[in-house]
């Protein structure tokens, strides 16, 4: 398609010094109700499998907003002191992993800004390795609570610019804006989704008094 810098998950990061945080971010919404998460077990939806862009700006926002709910809540409930955990033995820790979501949130939000004003896709400034390896840097040092709101914040902002598209401009380009979407909320999110989830605690055994 027409937007092929789809992000790979990190595995790797080098230390580096801490950048000087970003500027605040919009009040963030309420965290959604606790919803009950299974982890994912594809790392990427298929296509073929029927995960065409939606033809409709009204079934596009439906599957970003069930899906951001879902991980919202199981990443708000997640044990704050395991967020600084490395998901990998190399690799990046929770809060890095949920603070470059943010990053591919904004960068989503600027492109589809500059295409209302050009009506043409517009191609990234970077690419995918040097975002992410910045990505991972902007989030040292930040507390979980922070990244939280800062990652909810950029959420959004993106939903307030879908809500401004057409049908026709979703369908335009060869559905490069479904395409660059749909790579940077929903099936995001999915890719992540093991990431934070954590095993409901079991109930308590014994006679109820």
């Amino acid at each position: 398609m027409n937007d092929p810098e789809r992000k790979p998950t990190p595995t790797t990061q080098t230390a580096v010094p801490v950048e000087p945080a970003a500027a605040p971010v919009e009040p963030a919404t309420a965290v959604p109700a606790a919803i009950p998460v299974e982890p994912s077990i594809a790392v990427q939806p298929s296509r073929a499998a029927a995960d065409a862009p939606p033809d409709t700006v009204r079934e596009l926002l439906r599957r970003v907003d069930a899906t951001w709910a879902q991980f919202l809540a199981s990443a708000a409930r997640f044990p704050a002191e395991r967020m600084d955990e490395h998901l990998t033995e190399d690799g990046w820790t929770r809060k890095q992993m949920l603070f470059h979501i943010g990053v591919w949130h904004d960068l989503t939000t600027e492109r589809l800004t500059k295409f209302f004003l050009s009506r043409t896709p517009v191609k990234l400034d970077h690419d995918t390795e040097t975002i992410n390896s910045r990505a991972a840097r902007q989030a040292i040092g930040r507390t979980a609570g922070e990244i939280l709101g800062d990652v909810e914040g950029t959420f959004n902002r993106l939903r307030r610019q879908l809500q401004r598209l057409t049908d026709q401009q979703l369908r335009a380009n060869d559905a490069w804006v479904g395409e660059i979407v749909a790579a940077n909320t929903y099936e995001h999110y999915v890719e992540h989704a093991a990431d934070v989830y954590s095993e409901p605690e079991p109930e308590p055994t014994g006679r109820r008094r």
